[in-house]
């Protein structure tokens, strides 16, 4: 668990801690792949478990979290070393790799295991393009349990999407 866990406000504070954590030199092969194999039901393995106990502050273990916690921790998995770029928000690393609008508006749309199961396919994708990003942004809208809050990281998402897929290259 972070030494400063009072200065933890909310749950997607704690990602970028969290990817290093499974990408640390130091954090058994066995746990990472049975972590990405983990997916959003099914058998929970002894390494999530092990993992969210020691590194996620009580107060946000309840079952309001489960289900986003999982999905964090299967995508953080996926990824391909240190994947935390908090200068690349995820709409931009979503533009980047040509993710579609209808992809963006099916994921800002959804909710809890739909969202969960796009949010861990945009991983997947975001993984086999070796992508890093600000993981923070996708925690967010996994722990968005109000209108307002889920209407704040949308719309900061299409923003950064539509910043960067409507530049367009200047002729010389």
């Amino acid at each position: 668990m972070p030494d400063a866990e009072e200065d933890l406000r909310y749950p997607a504070d704690l990602a970028p801690s969290l990817a290093a954590a499974l990408h640390s030199e130091g954090f058994p092969n066995g746990d990472r792949a049975a972590l990405k194999r983990m997916g959003i039901s099914g058998r929970t393995p002894l390494a999530y478990w092990r993992f969210l106990l020691r590194r996620v502050p009580e107060r946000w273990q309840g079952d309001r979290y489960r289900l986003g916690w999982r999905t964090l921790i299967c995508a953080l998995a996926l990824q391909h070393q240190s994947p935390q770029d908090g200068h690349r928000p995820l709409g931009r690393a979503l533009a980047e790799l040509g993710f579609s609008e209808a992809r963006l508006e099916g994921l800002l749309a959804a909710e809890a295991r739909v969202l969960a199961t796009l949010m861990l396919r945009a991983a997947r994708r975001i993984a086999a393009q070796r992508v890093r990003c600000d993981w923070r942004d996708f925690a967010q809208l996994l722990f968005a349990f109000n209108d307002d809050s889920r209407e704040r990281i949308n719309e900061r998402i299409a923003r950064d999407f539509y910043h960067i897929s409507t530049i367009k290259p200047t002729a010389a």
